[in-house]
């Protein structure tokens, strides 16, 4: 994907985001997103720091990086990055909440293909018993 500026008939320019697509042996483009029209240079170049910011934001939703990486990083941006009075320290910050998901997905699976499943009894009284102890296994490796 790029940034287009195609002139149009009314002498004004159109900044795009295109797509460049091979069907068979022709290329096509494809509009991916009208950002506007402008007469002035100023205006131009105004359109297309905004159309670059939006082509990564488009390159990550469609192919999505590391998080601890900015898509800025791997897709570059023409701006420059502007410096702002608001600092966060980091020794400062405390964590409030944490989301586990999947324990039970994958450790689950294991705890039942490890035969753990049954370790209480295999009779229909002890299935109650058997899910209590795997809830609380799963629950200490989600939260030690």
């Amino acid at each position: 994907m790029f940034v287009r500026v195609k002139e149009k008939a009314n002498g004004k320019k159109a900044i795009q985001i295109v797509e460049t697509y091979r069907r068979g042996d022709k290329v096509h483009q494809k509009i991916v997103r009208h950002i506007g029209q402008a007469v002035t240079d100023t205006e131009i170049e105004a359109l297309k720091q905004l159309a670059q910011a939006i082509l990564v934001e488009v390159e990550n939703q469609r192919q999505p990086v590391l998080p601890l990486v900015a898509p800025e990083d791997i897709y570059g941006s023409s701006k420059p990055k502007q410096e702002t009075a608001d600092t966060v320290v980091v020794k400062n910050l405390r964590e409030e909440q944490r989301i586990i998901e999947g324990i039970g997905e994958v450790f689950g699976k294991l705890y039942d293909d490890l035969g753990f499943g049954n370790i209480l009894g295999s009779r229909r009284a002890d299935e109650r018993w058997n899910g209590i102890l795997k809830s609380c296994v799963l629950a200490r490796l989600a939260n030690p």
